[in-house]
């Protein structure tokens, strides 16, 4: 969600395409993958669903694979799946591997139990006709607590964790890589917010020994954007030549409002539309054509652009400008307001929700995806189920994706 500082509840979360000798793809297999892959962005920043273009609204369905990791019993994606679909929902973003080493240990000592589980996931979703965009490793310092190294190791080709994020990602890309319900592969989840933080000895990654992360943290555990850029180049080192036309996005937040001068003089000094410009394409080069940013009520607030007040529409425009020349989209990976109900009460967050929801109807924005679906933990927060108080966020999503996928609604 915006910022991991303050919303730590979310944190206290080709059956085959093979390869050649060399390590090359096989271009008949790579010809197939291309004949799979239902989403794309064009030249000109243009999102298109099986060559048409297109624009949807989905959820995040965070524990849509992690309910089965800590229960191989529990198939209740199943079910979810159906409901999603039943509301019109064309896709969802969930995590896609572990959290903590204690599940990233269920990939290592059973791959076949693990794999088996996922498929269930994913055949689910086929089955009800949902996108899927794994999120694969979704908290930043996961893989190296796993391996027993600093977190700023993400950012070290040659280290223990970079490792193992090639095995991983082979496994899984492999896997699925032939499936059309894989819509994007995505890096992780809001790694940006925790880089270049100039009180980082402050906010270094959560402590849960239980879940086997390291009892204590050091400023080894800090990372910076270039260790994150270094992590994402990894990323389509190995996924791309897997899977070379599947789309990539990082799983970013909306940039702090003052990310080039925390990465260029360690100072919360707010940046220029200019600076802000510059660094939200720094932070998703090639060939990442999805933009991820994740909208809350807090961006309205927070100083973006030196101004006081800047408005849901003044965000997605200015993301929108930046991305289509370069022919990227933008992807709001998260966006919800149901956090303002202890401040706002009730009303106050439905009210902003569907301003928030109207302004990525009419932005133009392709892609954007509600936190969170079925997600008890959060209940008191911003779980959204067809049955709890905020049912209504479904029933909206439903009427607007019935208006986006409309005929001729569709630039």
């Amino acid at each position: 969600m915006y910022d991991s500082m303050k919303r730590t509840g979310k944190m206290c979360l080709i059956a085959t395409v093979l390869l050649l000798a060399g390590g090359l793809p096989d271009p008949a297999a790579a010809e197939t993958a291309r004949d799979v892959v239902r989403l794309a962005v064009n030249e000109d920043g243009i999102v298109t669903l099986d060559g048409k273009p297109w624009r949807g609204v989905g959820v995040n369905f965070f524990s849509a694979f992690r309910r089965t990791l800590d229960n191989p019993e529990d198939t209740s994606y199943t079910a979810s799946f159906q409901e999603l679909a039943a509301f019109h929902i064309p896709f969802v973003r969930f995590m896609c591997g572990g959290f903590f080493p204690a599940e990233w240990k269920q990939y290592l000592e059973d791959k076949e139990g693990y794999f088996a589980r996922l498929d269930g996931v994913v055949e689910a979703a086929e089955k009800a006709g949902i996108g899927l965009i794994p999120s694969v490793f979704w908290f930043y310092a996961g893989v190296p607590d796993t391996v027993g190294e600093p977190v700023n190791q993400i950012g070290n080709p040659h280290s223990k964790t970079a490792d193992f994020m090639r095995t991983y990602l082979t496994d899984l890309v492999t896997r699925y890589a032939s499936r059309p319900s894989i819509w994007a592969w995505e890096v992780g989840n809001e790694y940006n917010l925790a880089a270049d933080l100039p009180n980082a000895a402050d906010h270094l990654p959560m402590r849960a020994p239980s879940r086997g992360t390291p009892s204590e943290r050091t400023m080894a555990d800090a990372i910076s954007s270039a260790d994150i850029l270094a992590a994402m180049q990894l990323f389509v080192d190995t996924v791309s030549p897997l899977d070379p036309h599947r789309l990539l996005t990082s799983g970013h937040s909306i940039l702090r409002p003052s990310q080039y001068h925390q990465r260029i003089e360690n100072s919360w000094k707010r940046d220029t539309t200019a600076q802000y410009c510059r660094e939200l394409l720094r932070s998703h080069p090639e060939p990442f054509k999805l933009i991820s940013v994740h909208l809350y009520p807090e961006a309205q607030t927070s100083g973006y652009f030196n101004l006081p007040f800047c408005s849901y529409e003044h965000h997605l425009a200015t993301l929108i400008a930046t991305a289509a020349p370069a022919g990227k989209a933008v992807f709001v990976g998260e966006f919800g307001a149901a956090s303002l109900e202890e401040t706002s009460g009730v009303e106050g967050a439905q009210e902003n929700f569907y301003q928030l929801l109207k302004a990525i109807e009419t932005s133009g924005v392709p892609l954007a995806a509600l936190w969170v679906y079925d997600f008890p933990y959060q209940e008191k927060s911003c779980n959204v189920t067809s049955s709890n108080a905020r049912s209504y966020q479904l029933e909206a999503l439903k009427e607007l994706n019935l208006r986006l996928q409309a005929p001729g609604q569709t630039p």
